[in-house]
């Protein structure tokens, strides 16, 4: 359900995503990252989710052809689907690193085929994985995951040692990057962020000094490449960044110049005048104050518009904001468009984006940007512009 700039588009509420956006937010990145002359950086664009529900094909290929390293995803089916597109309609070669387990054997042959590069968490499936490769006579590029303190996947710290005595033993595997996953990125100076950092590079240092090298070592995720720029590591896995939005404006040091690349986009197709003491949807929960103008929106909640925005949001038309009142209902919003408005049907409605970030949303919700853009439905057409 991915549309280019210029097809038809049937539905009134659509994601424009512009990739131009996009490749400004990775130049600003990359620029961030590589701040040190004498360390080159390698970037890991996450297009894991659908790309944060902006479609994980379009943005790996755009991205791969902007000159991104590596891309990375969260399961093996996203790296299939991922590789396979890339490979079809990509004009660069890029390689697809999997940061989740590889645990179910009879998928083995259809990662291997892909050249997938492969995380490893535990002794058991490692050995699996290098048995296959080695009855296929294949040689696999895998990258060891590290529980530095997330407490989530990964080897412990203090059983990696043992774990990289055994992996040596496997001889068709290329041990080619080490990594962890911080805790507390997006909290500049965190003591438990920077214990974390100082344990995984005594680890590495530890590792290599007995034979075993890593030519990739990566731990920065958005919040790590904001917070905790470390010579030590050389690749960055940047994730929100991408697509124009900050781990939490909270906790912000400062802005950097990214900007959101999706705006959800629709119109508005029905215009009612109500009395003071009407009702409005599902509930009765919202009454309207003095005589006024209701619009109504094609979308709702199996858009992936939340249903507890109810009375709390706005939406921007004709450059100004208006209150959603009444229950979001599962493809309907109203809007509130007071009874002097020029609004009429067919006019064009943001629901979030430039003008009303996913930012306000989130801090509405209680919740982050990526679950607000990761939750826009799959009926929801995404088109992609670079105007």
């Amino acid at each position: 359900m991915n549309f280019n700039a210029g097809e038809t588009i049937i539905n009134d509420t659509y994601a424009e995503i512009n990739l131009k956006t996009l490749g400004k937010n990775f130049e600003i990145i990359k620029k961030i990252s590589n701040k040190d002359p004498d360390n080159s950086v390698k970037i890991c664009a996450i297009v894991k989710a659908d790309a944060y529900g902006h479609g994980m094909n379009e943005i790996g290929k755009y991205l791969a052809d902007q000159g991104t390293e590596y891309l990375g995803t969260a399961d093996y089916s996203e790296s299939i689907q991922l590789s396979d597109y890339l490979k079809k309609f990509a004009k660069k070669k890029v390689p697809v690193l999997c940061l989740g387990l590889l645990t179910e054997e009879k998928f083995l042959g259809e990662v291997i085929s892909r050249n997938i590069e492969v995380s490893i968490a535990d002794i058991k499936n490692t050995v699996n994985l290098n048995n296959f490769a080695k009855a296929n006579n294949k040689k696999i590029n895998v990258h060891l995951q590290i529980d530095s303190g997330i407490n989530r996947t990964g080897f412990k710290l203090k059983d990696a040692n043992e774990a990289v005595n055994k992996l040596k033993q496997l001889s068709n595997l290329n041990m080619k990057g080490i990594y962890s996953h911080f805790a507390t990125s997006e909290i500049d100076k965190d003591s438990y962020a920077l214990k974390q950092i100082e344990d995984f590079k005594s680890l590495i240092r530890e590792l290599e000094s007995n034979s075993m090298k890593f030519s990739l070592k990566h731990m920065s995720n958005t919040g790590g490449i904001l917070n905790y720029y470390n010579s030590f590591f050389n690749m960055v896995r940047p994730g929100i960044s991408l697509y124009g939005y900050y781990p939490d404006r909270q906790q912000l040091v400062k802005e950097i110049g990214i900007k959101p690349i999706m705006t959800l986009r629709s119109k508005v197709k029905f215009v009612k005048s109500l009395e003071r003491g009407q009702s409005i949807s599902y509930g009765r929960n919202y009454f309207t104050k003095t005589k006024t103008r209701i619009a109504s929106l094609p979308l709702g909640y199996g858009d992936g518009y939340s249903r507890l925005l109810t009375n709390k949001a706005k939406v921007y038309i004709k450059g100004k904001h208006y209150p959603v009142v009444g229950t979001v209902c599962m493809d309907w919003l109203m809007v509130n468009i007071g009874n002097n408005s020029k609004i009429k049907v067919n006019d064009d409605v943001e629901i979030f984006g430039t003008n009303y970030p996913a930012d306000n949303l989130s801090e509405i919700l209680k919740t982050i940007p990526y679950e607000i853009t990761c939750n826009i439905s799959k009926r929801v057409k995404r088109i992609y512009t670079e105007k």
